[in-house]
């Protein structure tokens, strides 16, 4: 039952409009759980009666949790590719080992070939 039916009832119990157990029996439900509406409402008020309220409230704090988590995650690999990237280019250019052109195969000897990609299907052998 939505919390503001259970407001509604509450309400017409403690302003003397019906008994707990005539509420009880027009709702369809049990006179402890009419007891249970009155306790909660009068203790936080109509927020109380939403039973999920609390359960919300403690998942959007782990949800927040776990979004900081990913985000210090995500810095993290991005420092680390970063690192990559940097060692990359310095071996590159200190003569390390760096990307050998297709013309520098070709050069060598080696067969060359076009990615399936690029080809639109298998590779195509080329010779140099």
């Amino acid at each position: 039952m939505p919390a503001d039916q259970k407001a509604a009832i509450v309400l017409s119990i403690l302003a003397g409009e019906v008994t707990a157990a005539e509420a009880a029996r027009s709702a369809g439900v049990t006179g402890q759980a009419i007891s249970n509406w009155k306790r909660r409402f009068i203790e936080a008020g109509c927020g109380g009666l939403e039973a999920t309220s609390d359960q919300q409230a403690n998942r959007e704090v782990e949800l927040r949790k776990e979004i900081a988590q990913l985000k210090s995650a995500l810095g993290d690999s991005y420092l680390q590719l970063q690192a990559i990237r940097r060692t990359m280019r310095t071996r590159a250019g200190a003569g390390g080992p760096a990307r050998v052109s297709a013309d520098t195969r070709a050069k060598e000897g080696a067969r060359t070939r076009v990615p399936a990609r690029l080809n639109g299907g298998a590779p195509v052998p080329r010779s140099a």
